[in-house]
């Protein structure tokens, strides 16, 4: 019978005491919480050099330092960088929140840790990183921190707004040129040879010089920012739109879109801002004010200039505001509008562009007037929506509603289309002569006035292809598509006009215009 015999695994001695070190941390540099953190230093100090068995190798502590960004823990970084130098072995810490709120972070740090074959274990959580279960668990409760953090930034952003909306000011600049905050009167307080500066600033502004001129003169006079730098054109920029010199503060410019990550961004709309008004003396009076605002429109004219259609347009198939786009094509300049989506990078959009011109010709004509006026189109016009279908859609200021419809009669190509009703229907107010059918270059028909080969007759009236005629005659029967039945039963017969402009003539004696926007 054969003998098994189980042979236990000989482990290697241990070449020496393990190194082992400890990670403490506080958000917030109070009083309280200092003396927090020494308890830690303190408590990990005495606990890691009472074990026999265990190497002190110090305790790291970050102080006043939020756990959601490793990059600006100066403790942290130099406690893995000890790690990679072979100094520690074990890393102690009390909780999953200390050592980091950001779950990427975390797994990061941890599996980094584990390929060096350095343990972390976590107090609070009773969970050692180089166990089995150890990076399931961190993954789950790394998540619940994290969502904490959110959750509290949340509450404290929930906090600062009541405080906006009651008034309480309060401020992070403590000093910007001009003013010094005093903490105890809650406001601004002017510092005289500073605002002599100020008001020499803005008083340039307001004469033409540019942001780059005002920078090198207070430079040349030997004015410095607050914090002892040269102005540069950003800094005056920066300086002259804030309305604190008009004894003004509006809150919530910018907001921190994302707790984690920590990134600011400038609030364009997505949160309520908060003006107050006359919250301190001011250095630039009202008066000076009102020229300053004249002259920042003044230049962002100059840089984005404004037209008649400018926020007016919008996309009736993804959302988009419709943008101007200017070309030139063999000498020609072409203006068109366009959707904004179709020029954004991985984004596109099916709908139609119009042409500057045609855009001022359909709302001419949907105002009810001769020749366009940009003035009266702002005063009538709250928006126009273009339709996936290619129609537009006037929204008066007024609150009434009108369509244009779009008859889509010059695609880039459209369907070769070749029409017997129209024969001697089509007539022309020049000449008085009938339209006759032609085939074009490849496959299109169009109809022309047969006046135009005669002798002794001039006439200059326009062609139309079959496919216009088509479509014109549909919208004027109120047809979606053309039928040439209907057109038959309908229509007596069509004048062609010299503006272009079509007369239908129906049986039973009712007349009906087309005439191109």
């Amino acid at each position: 019978m054969k003998k098994i015999s189980k042979i236990e695994p000989v482990l290697p001695a241990l070449a020496g005491r393990k190194k082992v070190a400890a990670y403490a941390r506080v958000s917030k540099d109070t009083e309280r919480l200092m003396n927090s953190v020494s308890a830690q230093i303190s408590h990990y100090s005495a606990f890691i050099q009472g074990n026999s068995e265990w190497e002190y190798a110090g305790v790291y502590a970050d102080c006043g330092i939020s756990g959601t960004d490793t990059a600006k823990r100066g403790e942290f970084r130099r406690m893995l960088e000890d790690c990679g130098a072979g100094k520690i072995d074990i890393i102690l810490t009390k909780s999953i929140s200390r050592f980091a709120r950001n779950t990427v972070d975390l797994l990061e740090t941890v599996r980094h840790l584990k390929s060096l074959g350095i343990e972390v274990r976590f107090e609070k959580e009773h969970i050692n990183s180089l166990s089995e279960d150890g990076e399931l668990m961190l993954s789950l409760l790394a998540s619940f921190a994290q969502e904490e953090s959110r959750s509290i930034s949340e509450n404290v952003k929930w906090g600062v707004r009541k405080r906006f909306q009651s008034g309480e000011i309060g401020t992070a600049n403590k000093h910007i040129l001009g003013y010094q905050y005093d903490e105890e009167a809650q406001k601004y307080m002017i510092i005289p040879e500073e605002a002599e500066a100020v008001r020499w600033m803005f008083q340039m502004y307001i004469d033409g010089v540019p942001l780059r001129g005002i920078a090198e003169s207070m430079n040349s006079a030997g004015i410095r920012t607050t914090l002892g730098n040269d102005f540069q054109e950003a800094s005056v920029r920066q300086l002259i739109f804030n309305e604190v010199y008009a004894g003004d503060i509006r809150r919530q410019k910018c907001y921190m879109a994302d707790p984690i990550t920590k990134t600011k961004v400038k609030n364009c709309g997505e949160l309520p801002q908060y003006y107050m008004a006359d919250c301190h003396e001011a250095i630039i009076d009202r008066e000076t004010y009102a020229k300053v605002k004249a002259e920042m429109e003044r230049r962002a004219g100059l840089v984005n200039p404004t037209y008649p259609f400018t926020g007016k347009i919008k996309c009736g198939i993804c959302g988009q505001a419709f943008t101007r786009k200017k070309g030139r094509v063999k000498g020609k300049t072409y203006i068109h509008w366009i959707c904004r989506s179709k020029k954004e990078t991985g984004m596109s959009c099916t709908s139609v562009n119009f042409s500057e011109d045609e855009l001022k010709r359909i709302s001419a004509q949907a105002l009810g007037m001769d020749v366009f006026d940009g003035a009266e189109f702002e005063k009538a016009i709250r928006g126009i929506t273009v339709m996936e279908s290619g129609d537009l859609e006037f929204h008066l200021t007024g609150g009434e509603t009108r369509n244009w419809k779009n008859l889509h009669l010059d695609p880039p190509r459209h369907i070769a289309t070749v029409t017997d009703c129209f024969q001697e229907k089509i007539r022309c107010a020049a000449c008085g002569n009938t339209y006759h059918r032609v085939n074009g270059a490849g496959k299109w028909v169009y109809w022309y006035c047969i006046g135009k080969k005669r002798k002794n007759v001039e006439c200059h009236n326009p062609n139309y292809t079959d496919y216009k005629l088509r479509q014109v005659s549909a919208y004027m029967m109120g047809l979606e598509e053309f039928d040439e039945a209907e057109f038959e039963n309908q229509v007596e017969g069509i004048t062609a006009l010299e503006d272009g402009s079509l007369e239908f003539n129906f049986y039973g004696g009712r007349k009906g215009r087309w005439q191109r926007a």
